[in-house]
């Protein structure tokens, strides 16, 4: 009984790490992401909100938070019934490769190459003591895929089932 409760505290640990490893760059940050559009084949078109005790944010915490919900979070538009599931699938694959995506999304880390372009007009809304910060991201999800399927870090669909 106490190896289960010890399990599953680490579990629910390892599903917290990965958030805190963005959420380090600026004290409380956290975001949210929902699918904008149509993107160009190979693309997601995605809307960031970061969330943040600071009015200003620089635009490449913008885009690891966009790299991350592409892979972790996945999307929804509920007007133009869209959704997308995360593309590393479990939230459980970055806590067991949690070295490679600090790396990762560290500040100058290579998440940002997977942004390809950036709206840059910035919509800035106080809400309460924070502000929220959005703007549409694109994101290029055919070669973030690829680069980490040839990583090892997801499995790609010629690996079966």
């Amino acid at each position: 009984m106490l190896n289960k409760l010890f399990y599953a505290t680490i579990a629910l640990l390892s599903l917290l790490l990965p958030i805190s490893a963005i959420a380090a760059d600026n004290g409380n940050l956290s975001y949210e992401i929902e699918g904008a559009g149509t993107g160009m084949q190979g693309t997601y078109l995605v809307k960031v909100t970061v969330i943040s005790k600071k009015k200003k944010v620089d635009n490449e915490l913008i885009a690891r938070c966009a790299v991350h919900g592409v892979l972790f979070r996945g999307f929804v538009n509920k007007e133009l019934r869209q959704s997308q599931k995360p593309l590393a699938g479990s939230p459980m694959v970055e806590a067991q490769h949690q070295q490679f995506f600090n790396d990762f999304f560290a500040e100058n880390g290579p998440a940002v190459a997977y942004v390809t372009s950036m709206d840059s007009s910035l919509q800035v809304v106080k809400s309460g003591k924070q502000y929220k910060i959005s703007t549409i991201v694109t994101v290029n999800k055919g070669q973030l895929q690829k680069d980490l399927e040839k990583a090892g870090i997801i499995k790609g669909l010629n690996n079966g089932f």
